[in-house]
């Protein structure tokens, strides 16, 4: 029984990064619900240890949904504007997620 949950965690997680989610969903359950709430999470930690770590893990979650997003906007049928705003914004999360993860690398080459 667990094997066969393991694989559905599994297909769900491929399925998320092939695109295979509608963009729509995508974007605003992973970027601003759950997006949101780890970020509330992330502020609430009080050691620098579990900011660090937190920093971290909410920097991977938000490249991971940004590869879905992207793959999602490819595979979109309409309005291409929304495509491409959505992979736009995919970039700049991207961006951002990487520079807080360089910032967070050089605090502890640093010490």
């Amino acid at each position: 029984m667990s094997e066969k949950i393991m694989g559905n965690n599994q297909s769900n997680f491929v399925k998320l990064l092939s695109g295979g989610y509608r963009l729509v969903d995508i974007f605003w359950a992973g970027y601003f619900i759950v997006g949101t709430i780890l970020g509330l999470i992330v502020s609430k930690l009080q050691s620098v240890e579990s900011v660090m770590i937190g920093i971290c893990l909410n920097s991977i979650y938000l490249i991971i949904i940004s590869v879905g997003v992207w793959n999602s906007a490819t595979k979109f049928i309409g309005k291409k504007h929304w495509a491409i705003l959505a992979k736009i914004f995919a970039i700049l999360i991207v961006m951002s997620s990487l520079m807080q993860l360089i910032a967070l690398g050089y605090i502890l080459l640093k010490d």
